[in-house]
Formats: structure tokens, C-alpha cells, sequence
């Protein structure tokens, strides 16, 4: 009794502190994101569990990807496990500002920063290394933002301001302005960009 206590009162603790440091999340850039990310692949989310940890006080959400395309690094199964801090279980929730857990069927290009070290997100700059792949009726993949705005095409960029807080989407993408018919960058193109960056 006395360790759920101790539980619940360090998951309150961490619900208010958490989304105050995700305040501090710099900006990056797509060429960042390309070249320091351990690994970048497209998948598709084949599950996704949040346990609660009571070993480290805490909710950790494993989300487990099909390995559809390795962009970058090298990655030799089908499946990949990663995992975040934060999800619900129960009546219990840790939310973390900036860090959004992908959905069961979507489909994206994903950066990950590392495969050997636990990070709150293991996403490259968190939401800004989140990508989402939208397919058209005609079966056109068109790239998203995490925050669902079509990628209409790239802005020349020397590298973030190390200063510059985070808006959520990598610098160096264009996004749509709201345009009826906004023309999307495909996900064969985005992938070429990205391995373009790596190879500078």
C-alpha cells in the first residue's frame, strides 16, 4: 500500500513537471534530423501498450513498428520496439507537452535518435522527428507533419538556432498555408531528401 502511495504521489509529481521540460525542446532542422538520428525508417504501427513500471515509478507506452524501409542506419528485423515515457493505465496519466505517441495503423518516416539509450521520446527533436505518410485515393503517398500539415517541399536552411525553441515541425519543411489543393511532397521524394542530407 505504502509503494502505490509512493507511486501515485511521484506520478502527480511527474504529470506537473514533465510538460514544463518538454518546454525546452529545441527547434531542428530536417538536414539535424537526418544526420544525427541512429536511425530513420518508414514503418507502419502494429501496436501500442503503455505498462506501468513500478521498479521506476513510472508509465512507459512501447510502440511496436513493421519495418517497411531502412533510410538511414542499419536495422535488420521486421519489427521494431520503441518505447516512451508517459501513456495511461488505469486512472493514472503522464502526459508529456511536445510528445505524441503514434497510432496503431499509421504509417510514417520515423528518426530515431537512438536504439541503445532510453530517451523521454526516442524521436530526434520529439514531434519534429515524427513523420506521417497520407495515402490518396489514387494511391499517392503524400507526407505529413506529426501534426498532420502536408509537406509541400523544402526550404534551403543552414542548421536550427541552437536557441530556438521547438514549434513542433523540423525547419527546413515546407508546409501547407491552407490552399484547396495544396500539391504534397511524396514519400519517395522526402526519402530521397533525407538520404540527399545524410550523404552531404
Amino acid at each position: 500500500m505504502k509503494l502505490l502511495s509512493l507511486f501515485l504521489s511521484s506520478a502527480l509529481v511527474l504529470c506537473a513537471f514533465l510538460p514544463a521540460l518538454a518546454l525546452s525542446v529545441l527547434a531542428v532542422s530536417l538536414e539535424q534530423l537526418s544526420t544525427r538520428s541512429e536511425l530513420v525508417f518508414e514503418g507502419q504501427v502494429l501496436g501500442v501498450e503503455s505498462t506501468l513500471d513500478p521498479d521506476q515509478v513510472g508509465i512507459h507506452t512501447f510502440v511496436t513498428f513493421r519495418v517497411v524501409d531502412v533510410i538511414k542506419g542499419e536495422y535488420l528485423e521486421d519489427e521494431l520496439v520503441l518505447r516512451f515515457l508517459g501513456g495511461t493505465v488505469g486512472d493514472i496519466r503522464v502526459a508529456i507537452a511536445d510528445s505524441t505517441f503514434p497510432a496503431v495503423g499509421e504509417e510514417g518516416i520515423y528518426f530515431v535518435e537512438s536504439l541503445s539509450r532510453f530517451q523521454v521520446n526516442p524521436f530526434y527533436g520529439m514531434d519534429q522527428g515524427h513523420f506521417l505518410i497520407l495515402t490518396e485515393s489514387r494511391g499517392q503517398q503524400i507526407m505529413m507533419t506529426r501534426s498532420r500539415k502536408i509537406i509541400t517541399g523544402f526550404i534551403p536552411e543552414g542548421g536550427a538556432e541552437e536557441t530556438q525553441l521547438s514549434g513542433g515541425i523540423a525547419q527546413g519543411v515546407e508546409v501547407d498555408d491552407g490552399s484547396a489543393f495544396p500539391l504534397g511532397v511524396t514519400a519517395i521524394q522526402f526519402k530521397q531528401k533525407i538520404r540527399e542530407l545524410v550523404q552531404r
